[in-house]
């Protein structure tokens, strides 16, 4: 595949105004967080198709797909939050917002949509994210407890031991949060919106990120810096990161 090395210069890059500068730092910091959660997330659900799975690893991968789903969303709102304090509050949204190519535009529009009205990233965050609520874990226990996966798994080396009874009691709690009625599509719901919001965070941070570029150098992408061959071995769809793994052999 080819890619576009781009080198940033002190000089240019000092002269910017500060908010520009500081949002074209931090829109690269966050795009880099939120691609590789997503990356870890379906990596984790592509595991749980290894033919060699068995029931107990393929619940397993489930499991760590959700926990990184859980810090996707977390990672999501911190990011919308951020966008309150350092585009909009800045004013850089009515300055570059008429810049963007279509794709940023629409997905800048579709992640304000969201998040200016009730929406269930924001719940699951405060809840389930990234603060630890003993209460809101131990709300919904019940209706998976007499599941026969409600259990804890020994794995017997380190990063191996799974308390699957746990996960299975939080996403239970996450799914009825949203759909009291349906489980499935309480998970459904979850897990496409975090997606697409993640989706439209890339493609509204792509085009901000290269609208100040261009602005910075007056030039298009394209034309500025230089291509290069590298070559990644395995697709997408390939890569699986099971939860269960051997350990090293000690020599």
């Amino acid at each position: 595949m080819k890619i576009r090395r781009i080198q940033l210069q002190k000089s240019e890059i000092a002269a910017m105004p500060a908010q520009e500068r500081n949002f074209l730092l931090l829109a690269g910091h966050m795009q880099n967080e939120i691609n590789s959660i997503n990356k870890i997330f379906a990596w984790c659900i592509n595991s749980k198709e290894l033919p060699i799975d068995s029931e107990v690893e393929s619940l397993a991968n489930g499991a760590q797909a959700m926990i990184y789903a859980r810090i996707l969303a977390g990672k999501l709102l911190e990011a919308w939050n951020t966008l309150g304090d350092d585009w909009f509050k800045t004013k850089l949204s009515q300055k570059l917002e008429p810049k963007l190519h279509p794709v940023a535009l629409e997905a800048i529009n579709k992640i304000k949509a969201y998040f200016n009205k009730k929406n269930t990233i924001h719940r699951i965050r405060n809840n389930y994210a990234f603060h630890y609520s003993a209460s809101k874990v131990g709300e919904k226990w019940k209706s998976v407890a007499d599941d026969a996966t409600f259990e804890i798994i020994l794995g017997g080396t380190f990063g191996s031991n799974l308390h699957l009874g746990a996960e299975l009691a939080v996403n239970s709690a996450i799914f009825q949060d949203i759909d009291a009625i349906n489980q499935e599509e309480g998970a459904r719901i979850f897990l496409d919106e975090v997606q697409s919001i993640a989706h439209n965070f890339n493609d509204f941070l792509d085009g901000a990120i290269m609208t100040i570029i261009e602005d910075l150098f007056n030039s298009k992408i394209g034309l500025l810096g230089h291509e290069e061959d590298i070559f990644p071995t395995r697709s997408y769809s390939q890569i699986k990161i099971p939860h269960f793994c051997l350990p090293d052999v000690q020599k």
